[in-house]
Order: C-alpha cells, then structure tokens, then sequence
C-alpha cells in the first residue's frame, strides 16, 4: 500500500511539472514566426529563379514531371492558394498575379509571378488575428485548426522548391545556399 501512495505521489508531481497537453495549447506556431518563416521563402524562391538561366524554364527532367518554371509555379502558388482557402474559406478572390503564357516562359514575368503570390501569402497572413489560429476550419476535407492548416505552409513549400535542385544541378547550376534565416 505504501509503494501505491509513493506512486500516486509522484506521478501527480510529474503531471504538475510537465507542459500543458498539446490539446491544451493553443498555438503550433506564432503568427509573427510563420511570417518571418514565409519572408524566407519567399527569398529562396526568388534565389532559385535568379540561379537558372532562361533556358531552363521549360527543362524538365523527365516526360511526366512539371518544368522548372511550372515547379515555381506551383510552390509559390500554392502558397497563395492554401493560405487564402484556410484564412477566408474560399478560393475566390486570390489575386491574378500574372498570366501563366508569358511567366512560364519569361524569366522575369516567373520572378514577378513568384513575388506576387509569396507577398498575397504574407499579407493575408499579416491581416489575420492571433486568436484566428485557433479558430477550427475544414481543409482539404479536415477539420483543424486555422493555425495548423496554415503549417501546411511549412511543409509543402520546402518539398516542391527542393525538388528544383536536380533541375538545376542538371543544367550545370550550383543552387543557392540553403539559409534557414
């Protein structure tokens, strides 16, 4: 019985020391450290673009796969999209930030493009409330919270931009230095 009653006591102390359950934390991540996260982005993607020379915006290395300037496309895009649909519900009212026939072919249109929806993605990030995170929504057909349909931000982006560097270490170009900062 006494072993009982030292076990009970120690587990209680331990439940009391330990951090709040995930569940009851509200925040994955800081609105303002998200920000920052996608600022940095948006200059990776930006370095990527300017690392390529022009012809290799239609280069794709294999029949199947997107080209360069689609891959571009699609992750800074991609931002725009999944950061409008969690912060408003809707895919209605993103910003054109360009015409796909002449920026998927132009490197400075792809540029312009990739600003554009990087800057849309920060910005819509920039108007939402802290106590909006929490608040529960459907994505993708999930019920979650704001905040963590927005950390999808944090993983889609990295994925599609690092699937670049093969398309320019085959084009005989270093690409940049990765800095999380």
């Amino acid at each position: 019985m006494r072993l009982y009653r030292i076990a009970a006591v120690v587990l209680t102390c331990l439940a009391l020391m330990l951090p709040a359950p995930v569940a009851a934390q509200t925040h994955f991540i800081s609105r303002a450290a998200l920000i920052s996260i996608l600022e940095n982005h948006k200059g990776a993607v930006l370095r990527y673009i300017d690392a390529a020379p022009d012809s290799m915006l239609g280069f794709r290395p294999t029949t199947g796969v997107r080209t360069f300037a689609e891959q571009i496309e699609h992750a800074a895009g991609s931002d725009a999209f999944i950061a409008h649909l969690a912060i408003t519900g809707s895919a209605k009212g993103i910003p054109a930030m360009g015409d796909s026939a002449v920026y998927l072919h132009n490197k400075a249109a792809l540029r312009t493009f990739a600003a554009a929806a990087m800057d849309h993605t920060i910005g819509m990030l920039r108007g939402l409330s802290d106590g909006a995170l929490d608040e529960h929504i459907v994505q993708f057909g999930h019920k979650v919270t704001r905040g963590r349909a927005l950390m999808e931000l944090l993983d889609h982006f990295p994925w599609t931009l690092g699937q670049t560097v093969p398309y320019l270490r085959l084009n005989g170009v270093t690409p940049p230095e990765y800095s999380p900062f």
